[in-house]
C-alpha cells in the first residue's frame, strides 16, 4: 500500500502532494488523536469492574457485587463484597425530604450500628487487623484508608439532589459519596469496633473525631475529652492530620447518639453474611480467613501485564496489539517527519526529456543552457 500511494503522489503536477494527503500525513494533531484513540481502547475495559451494579428487583437473593481496592501498610488490599439488594432498597426508601430535615447534631440517625450486615463488615475488618498484628491506631487508620478509597462527589453530581446524606450501605453500593456519606460510614465502623467517635464540622465540611489520649496531630475537645481529627474524603490522611485549608479554622463538634439510628425492618428476611471472594493472587503466607466471614486480603502489587495474563488473556492480547499499533504509528510518523521535501524541478527530473549536446553527445537536463560535460553552449 505504501508503494502504491507514493507512486500516485509523484504523478501530481509540480511534484506536490495533494492537500488532503499533506494534511493527513504531516498533521501532528491527527497522529496524536490516533494514539489517543488507541489508548482509550486499552483503558476503557479496565474501568468496567468498578462500575455500579444496578438491581432490577427486590428479590432477596439478588446482590450487588462490589470491589474495593486500597493501599495500606505496604500492602495492596482487595475486598469483594456481595451486598443484599433488599437491604439497600430498604435504605433507599427513606425519602429525600426526610434526610434533609436531619441536622448534623442528630446524624446518629444515619449511623446504623445495629445493622447486622455492617456488624459483619466491622468484624471482618477487626479480624484482618488482628491477623496482621495492627495496633489500635493502625487498625483505625486501616479502616480510614478503606473509607477514603471510595470516590468523592457532591450530592448534586452523584444524585441530582442538593443534599442527600447516605446510609453506610448506600455508600458502599453507590461506591461514591460526599464528605457526609464518607464520615457517616467511618463513624459507624469505628463505633462498632469499640472506639469513641464524634462528628467534626469545619466550614462547609464534615469529618470524624476519634477519642484518643496523647496522640499526635489535631484534636477537638468535646465534653472534656480529646477527639482527633479524621479526614474521610482525602487520600492518604491519617488520624490527627488536618487538611491545610482548615488550619486556623474553627469547627463545631457533635456527639453521635446511635439510639436515634434508622433501623430497617428485615427481621423476617435472611439475606446471609457478606462473603468477599479470595483474590487468586493473595500471598500464600497470609493467615487463612474463616470460611464465610472473609475480610479484605493483601495482594502483591504486580505489573498489569502479569495480572492480566492470568485474569483475562483476551484483554491482555488486545492491549499488546494496541500498544504495538501505537508504537508503529509513532515510528512511521517520525520517519515521515525526517524525510525532506524536494523542490518541484528535482522531483520531476525523472519524467522530463533530456537535452543532448551536439558537440560531445552528453545528456543534460532539459533546462540546461551549457553542456555539463564540455561546457559549450547548447541552448
Amino acid at each position: 500500500m505504501g508503494e502504491v500511494l507514493n507512486a500516485w503522489v509523484h504523478q501530481i503536477p509540480n511534484g506536490e502532494k495533494p492537500l488532503m494527503s499533506r494534511l493527513l500525513l504531516n498533521s501532528k494533531p491527527v497522529k496524536l488523536l490516533l494514539i489517543f484513540t488507541l489508548a482509550m481502547v486499552v483503558l476503557s475495559p479496565m474501568t468496567r469492574p468498578f462500575q455500579t451494579v444496578s438491581a432490577q428487583s427486590t428479590n432477596n437473593s439478588q446482590q450487588y457485587d462490589k470491589q474495593f481496592v486500597w493501599d495500606y501498610g505496604g500492602h495492596h488490599w482487595v475486598w469483594n463484597l456481595s451486598i443484599p439488594a433488599n437491604l439497600f432498597n430498604a435504605y433507599q426508601s427513606v425519602q429525600d425530604d426526610v434526610r434533609t430535615q436531619i441536622p448534623l447534631s442528630r446524624f446518629g440517625y444515619f449511623t446504623t450500628t445495629s445493622d447486622s450486615f455492617m456488624q459483619q463488615l466491622a468484624q471482618n475488618l477487626n479480624s484482618t487487623a488482628h491477623q496482621y498484628g495492627y495496633s489500635s491506631l493502625d487498625e483505625l487508620n486501616f479502616v480510614l484508608s478503606f473509607v477514603q478509597s471510595i470516590p468523592y462527589a457532591t450530592d448534586a453530581n452523584s444524585t441530582g439532589y442538593q443534599d442527600y446524606p447516605r446510609f453506610p450501605v448506600e455508600t458502599l453500593v453507590d461506591d461514591i459519596g460526599d464528605c457526609k456519606s464518607h464520615s457517616v460510614l467511618f463513624a459507624t465502623l469505628s463505633i462498632m469496633l469499640g472506639y469513641g467517635a464524634i462528628f467534626i464540622n469545619p466550614p462547609d465540611h464534615l469529618a470524624v473525631g476519634i477519642l484518643g489520649d496523647n496522640l499526635s496531630g489535631t484534636y477537638w475537645t468535646y465534653q472534656n475529652q480529646n477527639y482527633y481529627y479524621c479526614e474521610t474524603t482525602g487520600s492518604g490522611f491519617t488520624i490527627g492530620q488536618l487538611p491545610t485549608e482548615f488550619n486556623g479554622q474553627s469547627a463545631y463538634a457533635y456527639g453521635i447518639d446511635t439510639t436515634l439510628q434508622y433501623i430497617v425492618d428485615l427481621q423476617s428476611n435472611s439475606y446471609g453474611q457478606p462473603n468477599p471472594t479470595i483474590d487468586p493472587n493473595t500471598n500464600s503466607n497470609n493467615p487463612t480467613p474463616t470460611p464465610g466471614a472473609e475480610g479484605p486480603n493483601a495482594v502483591p502489587i504486580a505489573p498489569i501485564s502479569l495480572d492480566l495474563i492470568s485474569k483475562d488473556p483476551l484483554l491482555f492480547t488486545v492491549i499488546i496489539i494496541a500498544i504495538g499499533a501505537a508504537i508503529a504509528v509513532t515510528v512511521m510518523s517520525a520517519k515521515n517527519a525526517r524525510q525532506p521535501r524536494t523542490l518541484p524541478s528535482e522531483s520531476n527530473s525523472a519524467v522530463e526529456s533530456s537535452k543532448f549536446c551536439i558537440y560531445c553527445g552528453a545528456s543534460n537536463k532539459s533546462f540546461a543552457v551549457y553542456c555539463e560535460t564540455c561546457g559549450k553552449k547548447i541552448g
